[in-house]
């Protein structure tokens, strides 16, 4: 078992094959015309300034607790993550937790904490995490088994991904005619399904989701451009702690200023 993952490794890999799956197909959804000044409301605005004030410290914790955990001072280490917890919305803290638990590493082992750990850093977003509790559910593994839970908790967790990869191939497929004829109509019927899911996914705690949302509407690929609607989705990433949201709802701001 991988004890802990790099929270702070923000690669760009998924919005990329999100913003082609948006643009292929020739929509024509690019709105023509300069930038319009976006009001970012007082809340996401509040968002922001607390993520920007917390992140440092949260980074600089998460470091001496990955130093902890690769001395395998476990003890010391749960003792760090608990400390996380207990003052920021450390999901990646949490997911860890719950790790150390489901393998006995200077704690108990416990199938039940490392569930409740689980689903405490699910429920704020973290990807990892949300694979843990539907399988936790899927297994009845420190919780009751749940059919519909395992599969609400794997399509939040794993979907975002799996669906850019697969519309963003049988969009680009028929866009390009690779292997295919050239096909607008279900190209655009691949971009639109990938839309409809994602912004399925968004209202759940799915930050990837919101935040590519955010970047489509902003840029007006594959959708109208509404930078205000850009905002709310950004600003609903950004309160998952979603570090890319933060700078684009800054980028967001300077661009139309």
């Amino acid at each position: 078992m991988t004890i802990a993952a790099n929270r702070w490794d923000w690669g760009g890999t998924a919005a990329l094959v999100l913003l082609v799956i948006l643009s292929r197909a020739g929509s024509g959804a690019l709105a023509a015309g300069r930038h319009t000044a976006v009001d970012v409301p007082g809340r996401c605005q509040t968002i922001v300034r607390d993520y920007l004030q917390r992140a440092p410290l949260m980074r600089r914790s998460d470091d001496r607790i990955a130093r902890l955990l690769d001395e395998r001072h476990y003890r010391q280490a749960d003792a760090a993550l608990r400390d996380a917890v207990s003052h920021y919305p450390d999901a990646w803290a949490a997911y860890t937790l719950g790790n150390l638990y489901a393998a006995g590493l200077g704690v108990p082992r416990s199938a039940e904490n490392a569930f409740r750990w689980y689903l405490w850093s699910a429920e704020r977003g973290d990807r990892f995490a949300q694979q843990q509790v539907a399988n936790a559910y899927l297994d009845g593994e420190g919780v009751e088994r749940n059919a519909a839970a395992a599969a609400y908790w794997f399509r939040i967790g794993i979907a975002p991904f799996q669906l850019a990869r697969m519309y963003s191939s049988l969009s680009e497929t028929y866009a390009k005619g690779q292997l295919v004829p050239v096909n607008r109509g279900k190209a655009a019927y691949y971009r639109n399904e990938a839309l409809s899911e994602l912004r399925s996914l968004a209202r759940e705690p799915n930050a990837e989701a919101a935040y590519y949302l955010g970047l489509a509407y902003d840029k007006g690929q594959g959708v109208p451009r509404n930078r205000a609607r850009a905002a709310g989705y950004l600003c609903r990433a950004a309160s998952l702690q979603y570090a890319p949201a933060v700078t684009a709802i800054r980028h967001l701001r300077e661009s139309s200023e």
